[in-house]
């Protein structure tokens, strides 16, 4: 593939997640939300359990208190939850949902016809 045809790729698929997007019944995903669910896919694609403590550390581009705010919206529109430590109460791990795997895999889908 040539660097026209990467671009037309990525350009089709963001014009399918638009329309994907408008049509939807997830909840709507700001782009700070979807950099936070990116982030933590990264964790969950290696099955790392990622804490609170570490998401609201995992980058220095946004600060921790928003962070924290971001994981809030983010378990309030249903797509991530926070899982308690069997053996320390005061540790929650971040998890995935139901809802976060599907929205994962609509945009998967989306790349798929980007290609075709």
């Amino acid at each position: 593939m040539s660097v026209t045809d990467f671009k037309r790729v990525y350009q089709k698929f963001i014009s399918l997640e638009i329309q994907a997007e408008a049509s939807t019944a997830f909840p709507k995903l700001d782009a700070v939300e979807k950099k936070v669910l990116g982030l933590l896919s990264c964790y969950w694609l290696n099955k790392k359990p990622i804490t609170v403590v570490e998401a609201i550390n995992m980058t220095s581009e946004i600060s921790t208190s928003t962070l924290f705010r971001y994981l809030k919206k983010l378990r309030q529109k249903g797509y991530v939850e926070l899982i308690v430590d069997e053996n320390d109460n005061r540790i929650k791990y971040v998890s995935a949902t139901p809802q976060a795997d599907k929205y994962f895999s609509q945009l998967g889908k989306l790349m798929v016809e980007a290609l075709s």
